[in-house]
């Protein structure tokens, strides 16, 4: 069964608040906002490690843009309201009082949580970073670098990043 992205990513949202809330001492977090979820979501599923596991069979959709990493399926989705959990804004996200039951089990997303928790383990403060300290973490891939200088080649504001490119980036970095 293929899993599907928005619903992983509105599981993986969830997670991102557990996480922010139990990481929140003396209110030294910020709040999400829309460019915090999409710059984590690229380092949640990038591997960790050299040969590690990834979520990028699911989220292979990546273009790098000025302000780093996009998912484009995800970006689409939250700029048409498609999530169903969640409203996400420049400035924050919302839960949707909508919804009572979720269309999804969140069982069938234990690799999403595994991934959040890996990512968590490998930089426990990441989720305490502000938006654009999270593009300057995303600014040190070189499969990102690669790519929107590719795209400025070009004449283009993004360009598509290969799973490849990121699985086999050489300067992978989370802090």
């Amino acid at each position: 069964m293929a899993m599907d992205k928005i619903y992983a990513f509105d599981y993986m949202i969830t997670l991102l608040n557990e996480w922010r809330e139990e990481f929140n001492t003396g209110n030294t977090c910020r709040v999400l906002s829309k460019l915090s979820v999409l710059k984590l979501l690229f380092l949640v599923a990038a591997p960790k490690k050299d040969g590690g596991e990834d979520l990028l069979n699911v989220f292979d959709n990546f273009h790098a843009l000025p302000y780093g990493p996009v998912e484009s399926d995800i970006y689409n989705a939250i700029q048409n309201d498609c999530l169903p959990s969640y409203i996400v804004s420049d400035r924050m996200i919302q839960p949707k009082n909508t919804m009572t039951n979720l269309p999804y089990n969140v069982e069938d997303f234990d690799d999403i949580r595994r991934a959040v928790n890996e990512l968590r383990h490998t930089n426990e403060s990441l989720i305490k970073l502000n938006a654009f300290e999270l593009v300057e973490i995303t600014h040190k891939w070189e499969s990102w670098n690669k790519s929107i200088d590719f795209a400025h080649f070009i004449g283009a504001l993004s360009y598509k990043m290969t799973t490849e490119s990121i699985r086999e980036d050489a300067s992978k970095c989370f802090i």
